[in-house]
Protein backbone atom coordinates (compact mmCIF):
# COMPACT_ATOMS: atom_id res chain seq x y z
CA UNK A 1 0.00 0.00 0.00
CA UNK A 2 2.75 2.42 1.01
CA UNK A 3 4.75 1.61 -2.14
CA UNK A 4 1.64 2.21 -4.22
CA UNK A 5 1.13 5.64 -2.67
CA UNK A 6 4.78 6.51 -3.29
CA UNK A 7 4.45 5.46 -6.93
CA UNK A 8 1.34 7.60 -7.34
CA UNK A 9 3.09 10.55 -5.71
CA UNK A 10 6.05 10.23 -8.07
CA UNK A 11 3.70 9.95 -11.06
CA UNK A 12 1.94 13.11 -9.89
CA UNK A 13 5.27 14.94 -9.69
CA UNK A 14 6.11 13.87 -13.24
CA UNK A 15 2.72 15.03 -14.48
CA UNK A 16 3.33 18.48 -13.00
CA UNK A 17 6.49 18.83 -15.10
CA UNK A 18 4.52 18.89 -18.34
CA UNK A 19 1.45 20.69 -19.72
CA UNK A 20 -2.00 19.05 -19.76
CA UNK A 21 -2.41 16.16 -22.22
CA UNK A 22 1.17 14.99 -21.54
CA UNK A 23 2.50 12.34 -19.21
CA UNK A 24 6.03 11.67 -18.00
CA UNK A 25 7.76 8.48 -19.16
CA UNK A 26 11.23 7.08 -18.40
CA UNK A 27 13.69 7.77 -21.21
CA UNK A 28 17.34 7.25 -22.00
CA UNK A 29 19.32 9.85 -23.94
CA UNK A 30 20.59 8.32 -27.22
CA UNK A 31 23.88 10.18 -26.80
CA UNK A 32 25.49 9.67 -23.39
CA UNK A 33 22.89 7.29 -21.97
CA UNK A 34 21.48 9.72 -19.39
CA UNK A 35 18.22 8.50 -17.77
CA UNK A 36 15.44 11.06 -17.31
CA UNK A 37 11.68 11.56 -17.42
CA UNK A 38 10.46 12.98 -20.70
CA UNK A 39 7.09 14.16 -22.06
CA UNK A 40 4.76 11.77 -23.86
CA UNK A 41 1.64 13.11 -25.57
CA UNK A 42 -1.41 11.17 -24.39
CA UNK A 43 -4.30 12.68 -26.37
CA UNK A 44 -5.33 15.79 -28.28
CA UNK A 45 -7.76 17.04 -30.92
CA UNK A 46 -7.44 19.48 -33.81
CA UNK A 47 -9.97 21.63 -35.62
CA UNK A 48 -8.11 23.45 -38.36
CA UNK A 49 -4.70 24.89 -39.15
CA UNK A 50 -2.99 28.20 -39.84
CA UNK A 51 -1.65 28.92 -43.35
CA UNK A 52 1.87 28.01 -42.18
CA UNK A 53 0.64 24.55 -41.24
CA UNK A 54 0.42 24.95 -37.47
CA UNK A 55 -2.59 22.95 -36.27
CA UNK A 56 -5.28 24.59 -34.16
CA UNK A 57 -6.41 22.30 -31.39
CA UNK A 58 -6.60 21.33 -27.76
CA UNK A 59 -2.85 21.57 -27.17
CA UNK A 60 -0.15 24.11 -27.91
CA UNK A 61 1.63 23.15 -31.14
CA UNK A 62 4.20 22.00 -32.04
CA UNK A 63 4.19 18.88 -29.87
CA UNK A 64 6.75 18.81 -27.05
CA UNK A 65 9.88 16.81 -27.80
CA UNK A 66 12.05 15.23 -25.11
CA UNK A 67 15.31 17.03 -24.31
CA UNK A 68 18.19 15.33 -22.52
CA UNK A 69 18.82 17.45 -19.38
CA UNK A 70 22.60 17.06 -19.48
CA UNK A 71 23.72 17.58 -23.07
CA UNK A 72 20.53 19.20 -24.37
CA UNK A 73 20.00 16.72 -27.20
CA UNK A 74 16.51 16.94 -28.66
CA UNK A 75 15.08 13.46 -29.24
CA UNK A 76 13.32 14.20 -32.51
CA UNK A 77 13.39 10.65 -33.90
CA UNK A 78 14.02 7.02 -33.02
CA UNK A 79 17.78 6.68 -33.24
CA UNK A 80 19.74 3.53 -34.00
CA UNK A 81 23.10 3.16 -32.25
CA UNK A 82 24.73 4.11 -35.56
CA UNK A 83 22.60 7.28 -35.82
CA UNK A 84 23.42 8.23 -32.24
CA UNK A 85 27.14 7.76 -32.84
CA UNK A 86 26.92 9.97 -35.92
CA UNK A 87 25.10 12.70 -33.98
CA UNK A 88 27.34 12.61 -30.88
CA UNK A 89 29.98 15.09 -32.12
CA UNK A 90 27.29 17.55 -33.21
CA UNK A 91 25.54 17.36 -29.83
CA UNK A 92 28.88 17.99 -28.09
CA UNK A 93 29.89 20.84 -30.42
CA UNK A 94 30.27 24.44 -29.13
CA UNK A 95 27.82 25.57 -31.81
CA UNK A 96 25.05 23.32 -30.50
CA UNK A 97 25.77 24.19 -26.88
CA UNK A 98 25.48 27.89 -27.72
CA UNK A 99 22.02 27.32 -29.21
CA UNK A 100 20.55 26.06 -25.93
CA UNK A 101 20.10 29.59 -24.62
CA UNK A 102 18.97 31.24 -27.83
CA UNK A 103 17.17 28.84 -30.17
CA UNK A 104 13.92 26.89 -29.88
CA UNK A 105 13.84 23.13 -29.40
CA UNK A 106 12.64 22.45 -32.95
CA UNK A 107 15.32 24.71 -34.41
CA UNK A 108 17.98 22.75 -32.54
CA UNK A 109 16.41 19.50 -33.77
CA UNK A 110 16.49 20.86 -37.32
CA UNK A 111 20.16 21.76 -36.90
CA UNK A 112 21.01 18.24 -35.74
CA UNK A 113 19.03 16.62 -38.57
CA UNK A 114 20.65 18.91 -41.14
CA UNK A 115 24.12 18.22 -39.69
CA UNK A 116 23.43 14.50 -40.02
CA UNK A 117 22.53 14.98 -43.69
CA UNK A 118 18.74 14.59 -43.40
CA UNK A 119 17.70 17.76 -45.24
CA UNK A 120 14.02 16.92 -45.79
CA UNK A 121 13.51 15.97 -42.15
CA UNK A 122 15.38 19.13 -41.18
CA UNK A 123 12.99 21.21 -43.30
CA UNK A 124 9.91 19.83 -41.53
CA UNK A 125 11.48 20.40 -38.11
CA UNK A 126 12.39 23.97 -39.10
CA UNK A 127 8.80 24.64 -40.21
CA UNK A 128 7.66 23.69 -36.71
CA UNK A 129 10.40 25.90 -35.27
CA UNK A 130 8.84 28.87 -37.11
CA UNK A 131 5.61 28.25 -35.15
CA UNK A 132 7.55 28.40 -31.89
CA UNK A 133 9.24 31.67 -32.86
CA UNK A 134 5.97 33.28 -33.97
CA UNK A 135 4.41 32.67 -30.55
CA UNK A 136 6.96 35.08 -29.08
CA UNK A 137 6.81 37.63 -31.90
CA UNK A 138 5.24 36.78 -35.30
CA UNK A 139 7.29 39.45 -37.07
CA UNK A 140 10.38 39.39 -34.85
CA UNK A 141 13.99 38.69 -35.84
CA UNK A 142 13.88 35.03 -34.88
CA UNK A 143 10.63 34.31 -36.74
CA UNK A 144 11.91 36.06 -39.86
CA UNK A 145 15.26 34.27 -39.67
CA UNK A 146 13.59 30.89 -39.27
CA UNK A 147 11.25 31.60 -42.19
CA UNK A 148 14.18 32.67 -44.38
CA UNK A 149 16.19 29.55 -43.49
CA UNK A 150 13.11 27.39 -44.14
CA UNK A 151 12.74 28.86 -47.63
CA UNK A 152 16.44 28.30 -48.30
CA UNK A 153 16.41 24.66 -47.23
CA UNK A 154 13.27 23.93 -49.29
CA UNK A 155 14.84 25.55 -52.36
CA UNK A 156 17.78 23.19 -51.93
CA UNK A 157 15.53 20.12 -52.09
CA UNK A 158 14.51 18.55 -55.42
CA UNK A 159 10.97 19.37 -56.54
CA UNK A 160 8.84 16.28 -57.14
CA UNK A 161 5.36 16.78 -58.58
CA UNK A 162 4.33 13.26 -57.56
CA UNK A 163 5.42 13.61 -53.90
CA UNK A 164 3.05 15.23 -51.42
CA UNK A 165 5.86 16.02 -48.95
CA UNK A 166 7.68 17.92 -51.72
CA UNK A 167 4.48 19.69 -52.79
CA UNK A 168 3.64 20.60 -49.20
CA UNK A 169 7.09 21.97 -48.38
CA UNK A 170 7.11 24.20 -51.45
CA UNK A 171 3.59 25.43 -50.73
CA UNK A 172 4.58 26.30 -47.15
CA UNK A 173 7.73 28.00 -48.46
CA UNK A 174 5.56 30.19 -50.70
CA UNK A 175 3.57 31.17 -47.62
CA UNK A 176 6.78 31.85 -45.66
CA UNK A 177 7.93 34.21 -48.43
CA UNK A 178 4.55 35.96 -48.21
CA UNK A 179 4.98 36.40 -44.45
CA UNK A 180 8.45 37.83 -45.10
CA UNK A 181 6.96 40.40 -47.47
CA UNK A 182 8.89 38.97 -50.42
CA UNK A 183 5.75 38.91 -52.54
CA UNK A 184 7.27 38.49 -56.02
CA UNK A 185 9.26 35.49 -54.79
CA UNK A 186 6.19 34.16 -52.99
CA UNK A 187 4.12 34.24 -56.17
CA UNK A 188 6.94 32.70 -58.22
CA UNK A 189 7.25 29.86 -55.69
CA UNK A 190 3.46 29.39 -55.49
CA UNK A 191 3.10 29.30 -59.28
CA UNK A 192 5.97 26.83 -59.61
CA UNK A 193 4.31 24.18 -57.45
CA UNK A 194 2.90 21.50 -59.73
CA UNK A 195 1.10 18.28 -58.93
CA UNK A 196 1.11 15.19 -61.08
CA UNK A 197 -2.45 14.06 -61.97
CA UNK A 198 -1.77 10.76 -60.23
CA UNK A 199 0.14 12.13 -57.21
CA UNK A 200 -0.59 9.89 -54.25
CA UNK A 201 -2.29 7.28 -56.43
CA UNK A 202 -6.04 6.59 -56.30
CA UNK A 203 -6.12 7.44 -52.59
CA UNK A 204 -4.45 10.80 -53.22
CA UNK A 205 -7.46 12.63 -54.67
CA UNK A 206 -8.34 14.39 -51.41
CA UNK A 207 -4.75 15.55 -50.92
CA UNK A 208 -4.52 16.79 -54.52
CA UNK A 209 -7.71 18.78 -54.07
CA UNK A 210 -6.60 20.11 -50.70
CA UNK A 211 -3.22 21.36 -51.86
CA UNK A 212 -4.70 22.72 -55.08
CA UNK A 213 -7.22 24.70 -53.03
CA UNK A 214 -4.51 25.94 -50.65
CA UNK A 215 -2.33 27.19 -53.49
CA UNK A 216 -5.29 28.91 -55.18
CA UNK A 217 -6.34 30.63 -51.92
CA UNK A 218 -2.78 31.78 -51.30
CA UNK A 219 -2.74 33.86 -54.49
CA UNK A 220 -5.05 36.74 -53.39
CA UNK A 221 -3.16 37.58 -50.14
CA UNK A 222 0.10 37.59 -52.10
CA UNK A 223 -1.41 39.83 -54.78
CA UNK A 224 -2.66 42.40 -52.26
CA UNK A 225 0.66 42.21 -50.34
CA UNK A 226 -0.81 40.85 -47.12
CA UNK A 227 1.99 39.49 -44.93
CA UNK A 228 -0.14 38.77 -41.85
CA UNK A 229 0.15 35.32 -40.35
CA UNK A 230 -3.52 34.47 -40.97
CA UNK A 231 -5.19 36.43 -43.78
CA UNK A 232 -8.91 36.23 -43.19
CA UNK A 233 -9.67 34.77 -46.63
CA UNK A 234 -7.39 31.76 -46.08
CA UNK A 235 -8.06 31.37 -42.35
CA UNK A 236 -9.98 28.40 -40.98
CA UNK A 237 -13.65 29.27 -41.48
CA UNK A 238 -14.48 29.20 -37.76
CA UNK A 239 -11.57 31.51 -37.04
CA UNK A 240 -12.66 33.90 -39.80
CA UNK A 241 -16.24 33.98 -38.51
CA UNK A 242 -14.99 34.55 -34.97
CA UNK A 243 -12.86 37.48 -36.13
CA UNK A 244 -15.84 39.07 -37.88
CA UNK A 245 -18.06 38.54 -34.83
CA UNK A 246 -15.48 39.95 -32.41
CA UNK A 247 -15.44 43.14 -34.46
CA UNK A 248 -19.25 43.46 -34.38
CA UNK A 249 -20.03 41.90 -31.00
CA UNK A 250 -16.91 41.61 -28.85
CA UNK A 251 -16.63 39.28 -25.91
CA UNK A 252 -17.71 40.77 -22.62
CA UNK A 253 -14.98 42.99 -21.23
CA UNK A 254 -13.12 43.12 -24.56
CA UNK A 255 -12.75 45.94 -27.04
CA UNK A 256 -14.12 45.43 -30.56
CA UNK A 257 -11.56 43.87 -32.86
CA UNK A 258 -10.25 46.37 -35.40
CA UNK A 259 -10.53 45.10 -38.97
CA UNK A 260 -8.59 46.17 -42.02
CA UNK A 261 -10.57 47.50 -44.98
CA UNK A 262 -10.28 44.14 -46.72
CA UNK A 263 -11.36 42.22 -43.60
CA UNK A 264 -14.40 44.48 -43.16
CA UNK A 265 -15.36 43.89 -46.80
CA UNK A 266 -14.85 40.14 -46.37
CA UNK A 267 -17.05 40.03 -43.26
CA UNK A 268 -19.78 41.94 -45.11
CA UNK A 269 -20.04 39.39 -47.91
CA UNK A 270 -23.40 37.69 -48.30
CA UNK A 271 -21.98 34.24 -47.70
CA UNK A 272 -20.52 35.33 -44.37
CA UNK A 273 -23.62 36.98 -42.91
CA UNK A 274 -25.58 33.80 -41.99
CA UNK A 275 -22.44 32.23 -40.52
CA UNK A 276 -21.79 35.30 -38.36
CA UNK A 277 -25.41 35.36 -37.19
CA UNK A 278 -25.29 31.67 -36.30
CA UNK A 279 -22.13 32.25 -34.28
CA UNK A 280 -23.74 35.29 -32.61
CA UNK A 281 -26.77 33.21 -31.59
CA UNK A 282 -24.51 30.47 -30.20
CA UNK A 283 -22.57 33.04 -28.19
CA UNK A 284 -25.76 34.62 -26.84
CA UNK A 285 -27.06 31.19 -25.82
CA UNK A 286 -23.80 30.45 -24.02
CA UNK A 287 -23.94 33.78 -22.19
CA UNK A 288 -27.51 33.08 -21.07
CA UNK A 289 -26.59 29.61 -19.81
CA UNK A 290 -23.52 30.94 -18.04
CA UNK A 291 -25.52 33.60 -16.21
CA UNK A 292 -28.20 31.07 -15.25
CA UNK A 293 -25.56 28.78 -13.81
CA UNK A 294 -23.78 31.48 -11.81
Amino acid sequence: MAMGLIALALLGQDMLKFPPHYGGVPMTCPVGGEAFTGPSLMHYSTFGALPDGQPIGSIDFPVLMPECPGNGMIIYDKFTPENATKLAPFVASPAYKAMRDSETSYYRAHWLAKSAGNSEQAAWLLLSATWQAKKTDPTGEQARRYNSEFVAIVRGLPADASSFPSIALRARAANALRELGRFDEAEAMRASVTMAPDAGGPEGKRNREGWGDYLARLAPPIARKDNSREPIDIADERMAVSRCLNALDPLEGSRPLTLTAFEAEFCAREGMKPKIEKAREARAKYRTQAKAGS
